[in-house]
């Protein structure tokens, strides 16, 4: 009886470390009815960067959040100034780039890739896995990328504003 307590101890301690585990992790939730996956936009000013050449241009990415919290990017487009018209981004319905909340305020966006089309300065850069911030102010939902890095050479800042409202847990 003695070894079957100690059993139910562990065990306790056990459920007790993975609820603790598990309540550290941040998600999304999204708007949608008991969590159902829901179209989102994200739309705000942007500068990519590459072989230390800036162009401001403004971010308008599309995509749905999962009921698990993940942001599947099928959609990336740069606009403004013909310069940014020539950057296309990779995303699409069927090489989403993958997000998730990976702590409290923190974002990775996994298979982020831009193909800069300009003569000088031109070319594929990434795919990547960038980090970036999260922001739930209670009413509204904001994506930061601070001169994220890419493999090729390039770099995105980002402040997008998504619609609709999406709710960051820790």
């Amino acid at each position: 009886m003695h070894g079957m307590s100690k059993f139910a101890s562990a065990g306790a301690c056990a459920l007790a470390w993975m609820a603790s585990s598990m309540a550290g992790a941040a998600t999304i939730t999204p708007p949608g009815a008991g969590g159902a996956a829901i179209p989102f936009s994200a739309v705000g000013p942007s500068t990519v960067s590459k072989g230390g050449v800036d162009v401001d241009c403004n971010a308008v990415f599309s995509g749905t959040v999962d009921g698990a919290g993940n942001i599947l990017i099928t959609s990336a487009a740069f606009k403004g100034i013909p310069v940014c018209r020539m950057i296309k981004a990779s995303a699409s319905a069927s090489a989403p780039w993958v997000g998730k909340v990976t702590g409290l305020n923190q974002l990775s966006i996994d298979g982020v890739m831009v193909n800069v089309n300009t003569p000088i300065l031109g070319g594929q850069c990434g795919p990547s896995q960038v980090a970036g911030t999260i922001g739930d102010s209670g009413s509204e939902t904001t994506i930061g990328l601070s001169a994220a890095p890419l493999a090729g050479g390039c770099a995105i800042s980002a402040t997008l504003g998504t619609t609709p409202y999406m709710h960051v847990t820790p």
